[in-house]
């Protein structure tokens, strides 16, 4: 049997209940259901336990607070006696550095922060990997030849995501132009979804037809922005694009008709972190046409849900880890609410460049290590 407990609730009425496993994570800025990120490292957790139920009881134990409250969080789970605590987010870092010497018989997982401690592991991504092939998909398919990049706080780590993705467009289509903004440069820029909304909307009077939001809960703007206008006039030429043919197939729904005119063509976002598809679909049916073009998958649960088995199979070891596309780390979400808008020929460019990507014939640029 599995527990999820606030830890509000745990602190006021203890875990009163036995278990074999006591487990927690701390939200990063932005929040539990960000739709992302914070999300995204806390269902590859819960995906484990889950797993795991028939023969163990496990609670887990939730702090959400903010970057400055995240070492408290730590500090009130361990004493709780968690054998692992997960914190998804650079700025837990020196929140987990102090109290994982407190506590040297819990284990601590950071994601996209480094700890050098003998019970912490830390991880990392290629993001650039994964953003070079959404890139390519945006400038195979843009219509306009302008795509755009919302991030959310302008730091190293997302102008990995950033050039990856510039990289991408560019080998797909030299002559496209990519619109760049970010949120903001502190940390609230992860969860203002009304400035992401209106990066893109600035974007898209710029003439993007396709933005990737990698801006944690401030994506949402983009996402809500994007299936709330749904189309746009064309001001000028369309590039020739595989996405003209692919349109003529796809059925619309009736508000998309009741809003955009026969020669107006859709606008699409790009998901970040967990696949952000589903959010596309404007009217409950896959099988309408889809403003989510696909996303950028950062297996964040992957890493988290690999830490909870690790720790029950007594196979935990802290350390470093880089996650890119040979370990299936990062790569793109293609699924039944995008399918049709991808075609089979751009699928199989993209295999044969996550091949190169991997054997070392493609090198993407790492912002973080120029």
């Amino acid at each position: 049997m599995r527990k999820f407990i606030l830890l509000a609730a745990a602190l006021l009425f203890g875990t009163a209940l036995a278990q074999d496993y006591v487990m927690g994570i701390v939200f990063d800025a932005g929040g539990k259901f960000d739709g992302s990120f914070n999300e995204g490292t806390w269902r590859g957790m819960v995906r484990a336990i889950e797993a795991l139920e028939a023969d163990f009881e496990i609670d887990l134990i939730e702090f959400e607070g903010t970057p400055d409250t995240s070492a408290e969080g730590h500090r009130r789970i361990a004493s709780e006696g968690a054998e692992l605590i997960v914190g998804p987010g650079f700025a837990q870092a020196d929140g987990i550095s102090a109290v994982s010497s407190e506590f040297p018989d819990t284990n601590w997982v950071i994601i996209d922060g480094v700890v050098d401690s003998p019970n912490v592991r830390s991880v990392l991504f290629k993001e650039h990997e994964g953003s070079f092939l959404v890139g390519y998909i945006a400038g195979t398919l843009t219509q306009t030849g302008t795509v755009g990049f919302v991030g959310g706080m302008d730091i190293p780590l997302i102008r990995k995501f950033n050039l990856g993705y510039e990289e991408g467009v560019r080998a797909a289509c030299s002559d496209c132009t990519v619109v760049s903004n970010y949120v903001g440069v502190t940390p609230a820029a992860w969860n203002d979804p009304a400035r992401a909304k209106e990066l893109a909307t600035a974007q898209r009077a710029q003439g993007t037809d396709i933005i990737y939001a990698a801006a944690g809960a401030s994506g949402n703007g983009v996402i809500d922005f994007v299936n709330e206008e749904m189309c746009y006039t064309p001001t000028g030429d369309l590039r020739s694009s595989p996405l003209a043919e692919t349109l003529a197939n796809i059925n619309v729904s009736s508000a998309y008709t009741e809003r955009c005119g026969a020669s107006d063509q859709p606008l699409f976002f790009i998901g970040v972190d967990s696949n952000q598809n589903f959010r596309g679909d404007t009217d409950s049916d896959p099988s309408t046409l889809n403003h989510g073009l696909t996303s950028m998958l950062k297996r964040v649960d992957v890493a988290s849900a690999n830490a909870v088995m690790d720790i029950v199979n007594e196979e935990f070891r802290p350390g470093f880890e880089i996650l890119g596309l040979a370990e299936e780390g990062v790569g793109y979400a293609v699924d039944e609410y995008n399918e049709a808008l991808i075609p089979m020929e751009l699928l199989y460019a993209l295999g044969e460049i996550t091949t190169q990507i991997i054997e070392g014939d493609l090198i993407v640029t790492d912002f973080t290590a120029q």
